[in-house]
């Protein structure tokens, strides 16, 4: 049984982990919250009050919890990075930078799992798929904090002996996923078609995509099983183009209501997910046409 601590428990992954967690039926979930929230606690749940940016409301809940496993999902996205790059540093940099320094005082923690982006990576023409091993930039203010994030978990990890992962997924979809950033068109345009309302997803091209359940799954994995002292993974990951994907939720939803923007996302066609595939073989990948048809049942629900 482990005592799992989720900072970022109430986003898409953080939401999707738990429930993978909860399936598990043995350990003890903790999540990280600023204020009051609206979650019903169970038995195997229970929401901490606590921020980022406090170093002492991080290692009160380390302890009061005897925490043993953390996942790190907390983090300022892309439009508001762009908007504030003050704050982007503030949060995703000082408070992984926190979170971390709580940790390593702790001394307790099993295993750290920190949430990066496949947006990281730069795309060129020669390097469609991209490895952990390829190229990185820092595109904007999100990528760069995010780069940034990953350097201070290698630095603790190999310094302070914390036994960490780091996980670079691309575009997730889901009825988890929300609809903030452009990203979460594909998410939006699922729902959408099941009300037969029309949609224009706001980019084109090919790149890849995670259903969000095998989020919840893999990032399970890395957290519970990781073979690794400290390693850095491409999630695993169905490339798709903008125009499969809209003649797949059109065929299922039996409308024409969705369509797609020609605008290419500086993203990778696909990421090689060979080294997560490598260490952890129960990894999980649904195809789009089976998540389709399952997020259609629960819709219809």
């Amino acid at each position: 049984m482990a005592n799992i601590l989720i900072v970022g428990g109430t986003g898409c992954v953080g939401i999707e982990t738990t429930q993978a967690l909860l399936q598990q039926g043995t350990h003890k979930i903790i999540c990280l919250s600023r204020g009051q929230t609206t979650h019903a606690e169970n038995q195997h749940i229970t929401y901490q009050k606590g921020d980022i940016l406090d170093l002492d409301s991080l290692s009160l809940a380390l302890e009061t919890h005897a925490i043993t496993h953390v996942l790190h999902v907390a983090a300022l996205r892309t439009s508001d990075c762009k908007a504030q790059p003050h704050l982007a540093v503030k949060i995703n940099v000082n408070g992984t930078a926190n979170l971390l320094e709580a940790i390593r005082q702790y001394g307790k923690v099993q295993r750290l799992v920190f949430l990066s982006t496949a947006a990281v990576y730069t795309v060129s023409d020669d390097e469609s798929f991209v490895s952990e091993n390829s190229p990185t930039t820092p595109l904007n203010a999100y990528t760069a904090t995010k780069l940034a994030g990953e350097q201070l978990v290698e630095c603790y990890s190999t310094n302070y002996q914390i036994p960490s992962t780091i996980l670079r997924p691309q575009i997730i979809y889901g009825l988890s996923r929300g609809s903030e950033g452009s990203t979460a068109g594909v998410s939006t345009a699922i729902t959408k078609a099941f009300h037969n309302e029309p949609f224009t997803i706001p980019f084109g091209g090919t790149t890849g995509f995670h259903y969000a359940p095998d989020i919840g799954q893999n990032t399970t994995l890395a957290l519970i099983s990781s073979p690794q002292h400290f390693a850095c993974y491409n999630l695993p990951v169905e490339s798709l183009s903008l125009s499969e994907i809209t003649q797949n939720i059109n065929r299922e939803f039996q409308n024409e209501s969705i369509s797609h923007d020609s605008t290419i996302y500086p993203f990778p066609t696909g990421l090689i997910y060979d080294a997560f595939k490598k260490d952890f073989p129960d990894y999980s990948l649904t195809p789009f046409t089976t998540a389709l048809t399952q997020m259609h049942q629960q819709l219809a629900q």
